[in-house]
């Protein structure tokens, strides 16, 4: 490298560069061009191909959509449709919902997982329940068997005559019931507080609107009690009559 004064000035003059490193700089240039070539010529093949790659497509789409309007289906509605679903779908309230459903999937995932573990458990709890019961003298099999003819007989009975007729005759009818309960509260009371009574005693009660009123109840079922009752033979009216004709 030479240093050269101009007029104050420095100048520097360039040594003389070395053929060998030039070779070298020229042929990496050339390689790289021819790199860049390459790149160049495969861009231009897919541009040529583009326009072929493109009329297929539409023409496959062209086909799609009039086998859809064939069959019935709106195309452009279902787009719209799909273009709003879409808009709905990536709201950011949709977004983190489907991000707690994603967590919540892996946690169901998790238990899947663990779900043969559990039932394995489960089925050797329900074994030594089983055998700690056969130890016992019991037998689940046949226990089973007798409950299952148990209640198919009384669904039997349910459905029977008697039953029915039990049902229809009013004697589990509730005013019934209230009946029957206030004789048998009746009968406990005075089961616990027995006493001796005389005809002074008798007289006297009498007067009692307790008793005057058991003995307006008694009388009042007697009567009806014996109006619903079936004839006898000796009672049929023709006997009875033959009994009020004066002889």
């Amino acid at each position: 490298m030479t240093h050269m004064h101009t007029n104050g000035a420095t100048l520097v003059e360039a040594a003389p560069a070395d053929p060998a490193q030039l070779a070298g700089v020229m042929h990496a240039l050339l390689e790289r061009m021819e790199r860049i070539e390459q790149k160049l010529a495969r861009v231009e093949a897919l541009a040529d191909q583009a326009p072929m790659a493109l009329a297929v497509a539409t023409d496959t789409f062209d086909s799609l959509y009039r086998e859809g309007a064939q069959a019935g289906v709106d195309v452009d509605e279902r787009l719209k449709l799909g273009l709003i679903a879409l808009e709905r779908l990536t709201t950011p309230e949709n977004l983190r919902a489907i991000a707690g459903l994603a967590e919540q999937l892996a946690v169901l995932d998790q238990f899947t997982r663990q779900a043969p573990g559990f039932m394995a458990m489960t089925v050797d709890m329900i074994d030594e329940l089983y055998a700690a019961i056969g130890r016992q003298g019991i037998n689940l099999e046949e226990t089973a068997r007798e409950g299952l003819i148990a209640f198919r007989n009384f669904v039997t009975l349910l459905h029977s005559d008697e039953v029915r007729a039990l049902l229809d005759s009013g004697v589990i009818d509730p005013r019934t019931l209230q009946v029957i309960g206030a004789a048998a509260d009746a009968l406990v009371q005075t089961q616990r507080e027995p006493r001796r009574a005389g005809p002074l005693t008798l007289l006297r009660a009498l007067f009692d609107r307790d008793i005057q009123r058991s003995l307006g109840f008694a009388l009042g079922f007697a009567a009806r009690f014996g109006r619903n009752l079936p004839l006898a033979p000796a009672e049929q009216p023709s006997m009875r009559l033959g009994r009020t004709t004066p002889e």
